[in-house]
């Protein structure tokens, strides 16, 4: 009963602060300092330091223990436009210390849009021993029989499961991209669990931005049927390095969206359509609220920037379960705080030079 009262209180407080687009700058902060109090509940000295510019975030409580939320926000002193079109250069926004390579697929998928996905010998020989409900990967039983079928014992294996592994990747994409959810896998490692259903579980019990702007969250659930007039959107696939866990190969669908009924407000929401390692579902919120008042954006204009980053995993990896737990859920909350701050400094420095010019 208390995590359901949390959750009710952050959508109540989240409509404060989102609705407050059209409201004056100070009432729009003092709703901002209401939700981030109540409803996230940030401290005194965590306050201090987001006024002061810094990053402040802490992990939220979840219904399901499988799922780990981080949540963190930041002022950046850097017109919402701005910040907008810099997200939208995607290929440039995906890469952080976290996420050395990420590559946006083009439409239609192209073999040329996974040339550089790869296997080692090392995942081969995990693929060897990969049947359903015992694999170290997170793959359909209908992929692990046809691996079966390539000789996983030969010295060209890991060219020829990598070469399986790319026509896979273009094929899954452009079944989603015409089918949506319907064409999401099922995860045989592990008993048969559906990633559409995962994610759609996980979505009810998530982001507070989709209890004010639902739109944005029936986009992702019931892609390509419904769609988000003015919002864009791409699918991208990334190596992600987590922290406590091995490296995650992981396929994303991404909106970028500024709802016209809630003026000085836009949303980046990602969706995992796939991860080859510990990961159910996983859906990522950026939130870029105007903190001047609305119509009024100029050279000193700014925004807070509210992150949300939730995560199913399947099973929390061996090693002590509470305590990899425990650590996990710091290294991906720091993760979010140094992902924050960089994008503080990268924004502020590129206003910068761009005022300069």
């Amino acid at each position: 009963m208390r995590l359901k009262r949390r959750r009710s209180g952050l959508g109540r407080l989240a409509i404060a602060l989102l609705v407050a687009g059209p409201l004056h700058a100070q009432e729009r902060s003092s709703a901002l300092n209401d939700f981030l109090v109540r409803s996230i509940g940030l401290s005194g000295s965590q306050l201090s330091a987001l006024a002061r510019g810094e990053a402040a975030g802490k992990l939220l409580p979840t219904a399901d223990e499988r799922d780990i939320a981080a949540f963190g926000a930041i002022r950046i002193d850097v017109p919402r436009a701005f910040f907008v079109d810099r997200q939208r250069d995607v290929p440039r926004a995906l890469l952080t210390p976290s996420r050395g390579e990420a590559h946006v697929f083009s439409n239609p998928a192209a073999d040329a849009d996974v040339r550089t996905v790869d296997i080692t010998a090392d995942d081969v020989k995990e693929l060897r021993a990969c049947r359903p409900s015992s694999c170290n990967f997170k793959l359909p039983a209908t992929d692990m029989d046809a691996l079966r079928t390539i000789d996983l014992s030969g010295p060209s294996a890991p060219r020829d499961v990598a070469a399986y592994a790319r026509r896979r990747i273009v094929d899954y994409v452009t079944d989603y991209r015409r089918r949506g959810n319907e064409a999401m896998v099922t995860y045989d490692d592990g008993g048969g669990v559906r990633a559409s259903e995962a994610f759609a579980a996980m979505l009810g019990d998530s982001s507070y931005a989709f209890r004010v702007v639902p739109s944005a969250g029936r986009f992702l659930l019931q892609y390509p049927r419904d769609s988000l007039p003015g919002g864009t959107d791409v699918i991208f696939w990334a190596i992600d390095a987590l922290p406590h866990v091995r490296r995650v190969l992981r396929i994303m669908h991404e909106v970028v969206y500024s709802p016209p009924e809630i003026p000085g407000l836009t949303l980046l929401a990602a969706k995992q359509i796939y991860a080859d390692h510990y990961f159910e579902a996983g859906l990522e919120v950026t939130t870029a609220v105007d903190r001047a008042e609305a119509g009024a954006a100029s050279a000193d204009s700014g925004i807070t920037v509210v992150a949300i980053r939730r995560y199913r995993f399947d099973h929390l990896p061996g090693g002590g379960l509470l305590n990899l737990r425990g650590r996990l859920r710091d290294g991906l909350q720091s993760n979010l705080i140094a992902d924050l701050t960089r994008l503080k400094r990268d924004s502020e420095t590129a206003w910068r030079s761009a005022r300069s010019r």
